[in-house]
């Protein structure tokens, strides 16, 4: 009886210790692919593939039910993922050559997504508190996009297409949101947010066009859209519930809005 009641405790022991094991998973098809997994914890899951010519992949998790997953296709594309917590989620998906992704996660229930396809593409993306959100697209070559979240619930989505385009977003507080999308070339969109529940909207088509919008308290819009050639948008606002459109068609337009509360 006492052999038996210790085998079951044996093997629930066994079972609970296998329950909360980390799980890493490397597939590598190539020619000099170098894969680096570090993880303290429990629960965390890892997945890597490598296909190409010397493709680097880092990936450290230190926490509980993390998981990340990493996908490079192509030549001397490099990925760094990093995350401390619990529950943060990360996937990245390289395809072609000498993109670069570097996706840092501290907190609980952070998201991110990371799809670059083409040519020396640059991504950053960092994350700390709680539940925020963001995906960026890169398609084409040498764009530059940089997430800094902190806060929570906050959202971003970055959609790059052309060359040359650069997207700049900090958000601190909670419930912000912010969208940037850019086609052509040479493009450079700074969105800064602070507070809860500020949202824009930054849309350029073209090239050498400027969008820089900064949203400090609640509740505040902005739509900027830019098409054509060397348009530059200042927005500025303040306060709480302001609203801002600014739609530029053309080349050289320059406008300026500031807005705040009495």
């Amino acid at each position: 009886m006492k052999k038996a009641i210790f085998c079951a405790v044996a093997l629930l022991a066994g079972t609970v210790m296998f329950a909360q094991s980390n799980d890493s998973d490397v597939l590598q098809v190539g020619v000099g692919n170098m894969s680096d997994v570090d993880q303290t914890g429990l629960m965390n899951d890892s997945d890597v593939y490598q296909q190409g010519l010397r493709n680097d992949s880092e990936v450290d998790q230190i926490g509980i039910r993390n998981e990340s997953k990493v996908r490079q296709v192509g030549i001397r594309n490099t990925s760094e993922v990093d995350q401390r917590g619990r529950r943060n989620n990360s996937y990245v998906g390289q395809l072609g050559r000498g993109n670069d992704s570097d996706v840092e996660q501290r907190g609980r229930n952070n998201g991110s997504i990371v799809a670059q396809i083409g040519r020396n593409n640059e991504s950053d993306v960092y994350q700390q508190g709680r539940g925020n959100g963001s995906l960026v697209v890169q398609l084409g070559r040498g764009n530059e996009s940089d997430v800094d979240q902190r806060g929570r619930n906050n959202g971003s989505i970055v959609g790059q297409l052309g060359r040359g385009n650069e997207a700049d977003v900090d958000q601190r507080g909670r419930n912000n949101g912010s969208i940037v999308g850019q086609l052509g070339i040479n493009n450079y969109a700074r969105t800064y947010q602070q507070g809860r529940g500020n949202g824009s909207l930054t849309l350029q088509a073209g090239r050498g066009n400027d969008a820089w919008t900064e949203q400090y308290g609640r509740n505040n819009t902005s739509l900027v859209l830019q098409v054509g050639l060397n348009n530059d948008s200042f927005v500025h606002q303040h306060g709480l519930g302001h609203n801002s459109s600014v739609v530029q068609l053309g080349a050289g337009n320059g406008s300026v809005v500031n807005q705040h509360n009495l």
